[in-house]
C-alpha cells in the first residue's frame, strides 16, 4: 500500500526515510505508465480539501527496500519546509489587508518562496520540478494543473506562461522567484514539489525519448537521445498542504481586468468602504457602505459561491464569464444565493429589514455560516454585496445608482404607463419606473465582443428579469447601451430601457383598445450616480450611459432601438404640443405641510387655452409600485385658462393629517399628473416622486480617535426622537472594516421628544484611517446613519492577541 498523504497541518515531509527509498514510476506524455505498481492522487477543494482522493494526475510514489538504503538516503534530497516570504509577497501584490493567514497573490506577477532543504543544494546534482494544481481534476489543457518549468536566468519570466528561477542558494536554502500565468483560473492553488537527486544505477534502462522529455521537459536535467542508457534519477515528492489564493491582478497590462490609472485602483479595488446613493432626482443621499472585501469570512465565501456557480474551474479565468455567474449567486431566486429580496412594508421576524444593514460582511458571514439565503435584501444590498465579492477577487467594481430607472417588462425597450379614459391609471398594466436603482459595474476587456467594448460593464445581481432562464443581468458593456447596441451580451436592451427608454403614455379604452396619447423622451435614466475618485463627492456618470437629452446622436439611438421592441407595429411618435408643464418643489420635511407649484406654460403665439390639470397623490414604494395596500393621500383638479404665450401656476397643498399616518419608512409620495388641453385635445401625463425627509436624529462619538491595534475604545451612540411617535423594537448596528463583529445594541422603546444613549467598547485590528458606521434601526425611521473616522496604529508586540 502507498504511504499517507502529509497531514492536514503539516506543511512538508521534515525527515528522510533510513530504511525506504522511493522511488519515481515514469510516465507517457499521456499520463500512461510503464510500472507495475502504481497509484496517482490528488486532493479535493472545499470543507474537505485535505481528505486525499484516488485520481489520475500526479504520481504517487511507492515503498521499495533497497540494499543500499542508507547511502541512497544520503544522495537524495528533501523538501522539509516552504517559507511562502507572506509579508514581501503580500506587500508586492497589494494583499497585505486581507485577513488570512495564507499567501494571497495576484495572478500575472512574480512572487518569491523559500524552500529549506535536508542538505546542501547542488545545481549539479539536483534539481526540482514544481506543480501548482487547482479544482477537483485538474488538467493541463484546461488551466488547472500548472506545472512550473525553469526558465534560464538570463531571459526574464513571462507572465504569459508559468515559470521560476533560481535566484540564491544558500546552503539548504533555495531561493526560487516564480510567476504564475496572466491567464490562470482565479481561486485556491495547491503546491506539489519533486526533488531529484542524481542517477540511480540500479534502475539503468533504455529510454523512450517521448517519455523522457514528457518528464525532464519541467525540471533542469541532463539531456538525452532516443536509445541512450539512462539510469532513473532518485526522486522525492512534497505535497504541501496549505494553498495559495490566485486573483485578479488590476496592475497587470496583460489581465483583462487592467486598470490604469492608479487612483482608480485604489478607489475601485483596495477601498474597503464607500457610498451608495439613495433617494429621488431630486433629493437624494449618499448612505454609508462597508464593502469590508479583507475580512476573512468574504474570501472563503467567494470560493464557496463559485463552486456552486454553474461555472468550471477553468472558466474562473474569465471575468466576464465568473461576474455574469456571480451575478446570479447573490440573488436566491435560482441556486439559494446569498440574499433574499422583498420588497414589503413589513418583515418577518428574525429577519432583517433591508434598510437596517450598513455592510456585506455581516451578510456573507451568516450566508457562509447557515448555506442558505439571507433575509432580506433590495437593491443597493445586493449591489453593495456585489461589489464587496467583486473587489475581493481583485475585480475593479462600484455601486451606481440610477434615478428614475425604467423596468422594462415585455422588451418594448419602452417604459409603458396606461390610464383609462377618466384619467385613472392602470398600475396592472405598466412598466414601472423605480424612484432609483442600484447596480455594479466592474472594469474588464471583452475579449467575447468586437473593439470598443472594454471597460466598465454594468452588471445588476437584483432579481428582475430571467436572463436565459436564470435571475441575473449583464455583464453588458456601458458603451453599448449609450450607443443602443442592444443586440451585444449580456441583457444590453434592459439596460437601455434602464437608463434611456421613452416613457409612453396611452390609453386604454373600455374594449381595451390602446393609443398613444404621450411620449416623454426625458423621463427616465437621470442623475446616474457614484463614488467619487478618493472623496466622498457624487461623480454623475449620466453621460457614459446615455448621449445629451434631446441631441440627435440620442434621438438617433432611441430610433434605432425601437425598431427591434414588441410594440413597433404601434404608431409611435410625437405629436406637436404648445403646452408645457414644469414641476416645482421645495424639500418637505415630515410634520410639514406638502406645497407642489405646477407652471402650466401656454407657448401658442396666437390664442389662449383652456387647460384641465388633474393630479392624484399616492404612496408608494422606491421601486415606484403602487397598489391598494399604499393608501391614497389626495385628488385634486383646476382649470385654469392661460393667455397666448403667458404661463400660469396652480398649487398642490397636501397638510400634514393627510399624509403622516400614511407615509411608512423608505415610502415616498408619488404624484400622477394629467393635462389636458380643450382647444387641440392634447394630453400630458407625468409622474414624479417626492420624498418627506425625517431628521435623522443619530449621533457615534468615539472616546479615542486614535487608537493602537487591539487597545479597547468606547464608542457612545445617541438617538433623539423628534416625532411624536412612540418608536418600539428599535436597536443600533455598528459595523466597521478592521471590527471584529458587528454590533447589535437593543435599545427597546424610545418615547416622543425624548433621546436614548448606549455605550460599547470595540478593538480595530487593522491598520490605518478606518470608518466606523452606525444606524439607527426602527421600521418608522429610515436611513437613520451616522460615521466617525478611526486612525489605528501599530500596537505593541506584547499587546498583539494571536
Amino acid at each position: 500500500m502507498s504511504e499517507e498523504l502529509p497531514a492536514a497541518n503539516a506543511t512538508a515531509n521534515t525527515t528522510a526515510p533510513t530504511n525506504n527509498s522511493q522511488e519515481v514510476i515514469d510516465i507517457d506524455s499521456d499520463g500512461s505508465s510503464d510500472g507495475d505498481s502504481q497509484e496517482f492522487y490528488t486532493f479535493e477543494m472545499g470543507p474537505n480539501y485535505h481528505k486525499p482522493i484516488k485520481s489520475n494526475f500526479f504520481t504517487r510514489v511507492k515503498n521499495t527496500v533497497l540494499d543500499d538504503a542508507d547511502s541512497v538516503a544520503e544522495k537524495k534530497i528533501w523538501v522539509q519546509k516552504v517559507d511562502w516570504l507572506l509579508e514581501e509577497n503580500k506587500t508586492a501584490h497589494q494583499t497585505g489587508e486581507y485577513d488570512n493567514r495564507r499567501l494571497i497573490l495576484r495572478r500575472g506577477q512574480e512572487f518569491k518562496l523559500k524552500l529549506i532543504l535536508d542538505k546542501a543544494f547542488d545545481s549539479k546534482k539536483h534539481w526540482i520540478n514544481i506543480t501548482f494544481y487547482t479544482g477537483d481534476r485538474p488538467a493541463i489543457g484546461k488551466g488547472t494543473l500548472c506545472p512550473v518549468p525553469v526558465v534560464p536566468e538570463k531571459k526574464k519570466l513571462d507572465n504569459k506562461e508559468w515559470g521560476y528561477q533560481i535566484i540564491s542558494v544558500e546552503e539548504k536554502v533555495l531561493t526560487l522567484r516564480l510567476m504564475s500565468s496572466v491567464s490562470c483560473p482565479v481561486g485556491y492553488y495547491k503546491l506539489l514539489i519533486e526533488s531529484y537527486s542524481e542517477a540511480n544505477p540500479k534502475r539503468n534502462k533504455t529510454i523512450n525519448l517521448k517519455r523522457f522529455n514528457a518528464v525532464a521537459s519541467t525540471m533542469r536535467c541532463f539531456s538525452a537521445e532516443e536509445g541512450d542508457e539512462i539510469g532513473e534519477p532518485y526522486v522525492t515528492s512534497t505535497a504541501c498542504t496549505e494553498e495559495v489564493f490566485l486573483l485578479f491582478n488590476a496592475w497587470c497590462k496583460e489581465d483583462p481586468v487592467y486598470l490604469e490609472d492608479e487612483k482608480q485602483r485604489k478607489e475601485y479595488v483596495l477601498n474597503d468602504t464607500g457610498l451608495i446613493w439613495v433617494g429621488t432626482h431630486r433629493d437624494f443621499e449618499p448612505i454609508p457602505w462597508n464593502f469590508g472585501q479583507y475580512e476573512i469570512c468574504v474570501l472563503e465565501c467567494a470560493i464557496y459561491l463559485l463552486s456552486h456557480a454553474n461555472l468550471s474551474v477553468a472558466a474562473r479565468s474569465d471575468p466576464v464569464k465568473l461576474t455574469r455567474a456571480l451575478s446570479a449567486l447573490i440573488n436566491s431566486q435560482d441556486d439559494n444565493g446569498v440574499l433574499w429580496g422583498r420588497w414589503t412594508e413589513t418583515f418577518p421576524a428574525n429577519s432583517t429589514d433591508p434598510t437596517e444593514w450598513v455592510g456585506s460582511v455581516e451578510i456573507l458571514r451568516q450566508y457562509l455560516l447557515n448555506e442558505e439565503p439571507v433575509r432580506f435584501g433590495q437593491c443597493w444590498v445586493f449591489s453593495g454585496v456585489f461589489t464587496t465579492l467583486m473587489r475581493c477577487l481583485g475585480i475593479p467594481s462600484r455601486s451606481v445608482t440610477n434615478f428614475e430607472s425604467g423596468h422594462d417588462t415585455d422588451c418594448s425597450f419602452s417604459i409603458d404607463c396606461h390610464y383609462d379614459a377618466e384619467g385613472n391609471p392602470v398600475d396592472d398594466l405598466d412598466d414601472s419606473v423605480w424612484n432609483f436603482h442600484v447596480w455594479n459595474e466592474a472594469w474588464f476587456r471583452r475579449g467575447d465582443l468586437p473593439p470598443g467594448y472594454d471597460g466598465w460593464q454594468a452588471v445588476d445581481a437584483t432579481p428582475q428579469e430571467a436572463s436565459e432562464n436564470i435571475m441575473r443581468c449583464g455583464p453588458c458593456p456601458v458603451a453599448a447601451i449609450k450607443n443602443g447596441d442592444i443586440y451585444l451580451p449580456y441583457d444590453t436592451g434592459f439596460m437601455f430601457a434602464e437608463v434611456n427608454g421613452d416613457k409612453i403614455w396611452w390609453k386604454v379604452e373600455k374594449n381595451g383598445d390602446m393609443s398613444v396619447s404621450y411620449i416623454d423622451r426625458n423621463a427616465v435614466g437621470k442623475c446616474i450616480s457614484t463614488k467619487a475618485v478618493g472623496s466622498n463627492d457624487r461623480e454623475d456618470v449620466t453621460i457614459n450611459y446615455k448621449h445629451p437629452e434631446g441631441s440627435k446622436e440620442e434621438a438617433n439611438v432611441v430610433t434605432k432601438v425601437s425598431q427591434f421592441g414588441s410594440r413597433k407595429e404601434y404608431n409611435v411618435k410625437n405629436v406637436n404640443r404648445d403646452v408645457s408643464v414644469e414641476i416645482k418643489q421645495e424639500k418637505t420635511f415630515m410634520g410639514e405641510e406638502i406645497v407642489i407649484p405646477l407652471e402650466v406654460h401656454n407657448k401658442n403665439t396666437r390664442s389662449g387655452r383652456t387647460i384641465t390639470v388633474s393630479a392624484h397623490l399616492k404612496c408608494c414604494a422606491y421601486t415606484g409600485r403602487t397598489d391598494n395596500k399604499h393608501p391614497h393621500i389626495k385628488s385634486e383638479t383646476s382649470v385654469l385658462e392661460v393667455s397666448k404665450k403667458e404661463s400660469d401656476t396652480v398649487e398642490i397643498r397636501v397638510p400634514p393629517s393627510d399624509y403622516m399616518k400614511k407615509i411608512k419608512a423608505g415610502s415616498v409620495v408619488k404624484m400622477y399628473l394629467q393635462v389636458r388641453v380643450q382647444e387641440t385635445k392634447q394630453v400630458i401625463a407625468m409622474q414624479e416622486s417626492f420624498t418627506i425627509k425625517k431628521p435623522t436624529g443619530i449621533q457615534i462619538v468615539c472616546d479615542k480617535v486614535n487608537v493602537k491595534q487591539y487597545e479597547d475604545f468606547t464608542v457612545t451612540c445617541t438617538y433623539t426622537n423628534t416625532s411624536q411617535t412612540k418608536l418600539t423594537r428599535s436597536y443600533f448596528y455598528l459595523e466597521g472594516p478592521g471590527i471584529r463583529r458587528s454590533k447589535k445594541l437593543y435599545c427597546g422603546t424610545v418615547q416622543p421628544d425624548s433621546s436614548i444613549e448606549r455605550k460599547l467598547t470595540l478593538s480595530a485590528y487593522r491598520i490605518g484611517e478606518r470608518p466606523l458606521i452606525a444606524k439607527f434601526c426602527n421600521s418608522k425611521v429610515p436611513n437613520a446613519t451616522d460615521s466617525v473616522m478611526i486612525t489605528v496604529e501599530h500596537a505593541d508586540t506584547s499587546t498583539i492577541i494571536d
